[in-house]
């Protein structure tokens, strides 16, 4: 017998008069099941049902396209919706602000901390391949348009910039995503120096170059690219220089988040978070199947549930927890996922 046999079955016999009693069903009583767990070893998740949900009809998104936190310890979303692009969250997911409408395609967001100890906000528009940058009240401080780099580009089109790393000296990196695959190299004057990556079967090439971002896990700055259509992670000195690669197949890398004790997280756009260790070995699918390495090498990663959509960007926070923004998601409002203890 089934729950929904015993109630209709109890409701008749109350009907009738009856005096009915009803014996306990730990299975029929129990309570539905909760968040499923993610992950593998000391990197499980589950996640936080409800949180960031907003009412769409006030602060609306379309695409999350990016997630990170201020200094005041709040979570920023970047939502390419034209009328909030910005969207402040407390870490509990209650609503703090909205604000911004000047970028129709954002797609990236950066805080820095300026040499006065300001904090500065770095927004990519793709499609205009606009890097603005702003303070936290919305003033512009400054803007590369894509002009900038018409000596590189006869045709501007080729152009398209997803994303922006920032050195401590204040050199910045372009990654052009969604155009001609390049990363481009400018001063803390904002005047360009040079350009590497680009298309090709070199193993310096790259293909969709999705996002980059200064790891300094090994006392330099370092520049890792997330080679997207090439499932590959890739480390390059400042000037340039290829320095080594990592192999992520079955995964489509899109955004980096640092994690403690060095290890990195990775937004994979087909479904998964991956957690990679100090040595950059997958330790933990977020997501996916457990991954399973032979001879050393990393065999292609599989998602197997429907939790995520397309995770674009990811953020954790000391606390361990992982916020997720998804890009063509239906909507949907970024996710959190807490930390399961051993």
């Amino acid at each position: 017998m089934n729950r929904r046999t015993m109630l209709t079955g109890a409701a008749s016999a109350v009907a009738a008069g009856i005096a009915t009693t009803l014996t306990t069903d730990t299975r029929a009583a129990a309570a539905p099941a909760g968040p499923e767990t993610l992950g593998q070893g000391a990197f499980r998740y589950r996640e936080i049902v409800g949180w960031g949900r907003l009412d769409r009809a006030e602060v609306p998104v379309e695409d999350c396209h990016a997630i990170t936190e201020n200094r005041d310890g709040h979570i920023v979303l970047l939502t390419n919706d034209k009328r909030n692009n910005i969207i402040t969250y407390r870490k509990d997911g209650t609503f703090v602000a909205k604000r911004e409408n000047r970028f129709p395609a954002a797609h990236a967001l950066e805080f820095q901390v300026d040499a006065r100890g300001d904090e500065l906000l770095w927004i990519t528009d793709h499609q205009a391949s606009v890097i603005a940058l702003l303070t936290p009240d919305g003033r512009e401080v400054k803007r590369l348009n894509a002009d900038a780099l018409a000596a590189k580009y006869p045709d501007l089109s080729k152009y398209h910039a997803t994303n922006v790393a920032v050195m401590k000296a204040g050199d910045f990196y372009i990654s052009d995503g969604y155009g001609s695959h390049f990363i481009h190299h400018f001063d803390p004057e904002w005047k360009y120096i040079e350009t590497f990556g680009g298309a090709g079967a070199a193993p310096e090439n790259l293909k969709q170059p999705h996002a980059i971002y200064v790891d300094t896990r090994r006392g330099t700055e370092e520049l890792l690219v997330c080679d997207r259509a090439n499932a590959l992670l890739k480390w390059f000195s400042p000037k340039g220089a290829l320095l080594r690669t990592v192999a992520v197949p079955g995964s489509q890398p899109s955004n980096v988040a640092p994690m403690a004790n060095g290890h990195l997280a990775i937004a994979s756009l087909n479904a998964m978070i991956l957690i990679l260790d100090a040595q950059d070995k997958v330790v933990s699918a977020v997501g996916g199947e457990a991954p399973v390495y032979e001879n050393g090498v990393l065999k292609p990663l599989v998602p197997f549930n429907a939790t995520f959509n397309h995770p674009h960007d990811v953020y954790v926070d000391k606390a361990g927890a992982i916020y997720v923004a998804q890009w063509n998601s239906n909507r949907s409002y970024p996710r959190k996922f807490e930390p399961v203890k051993a």
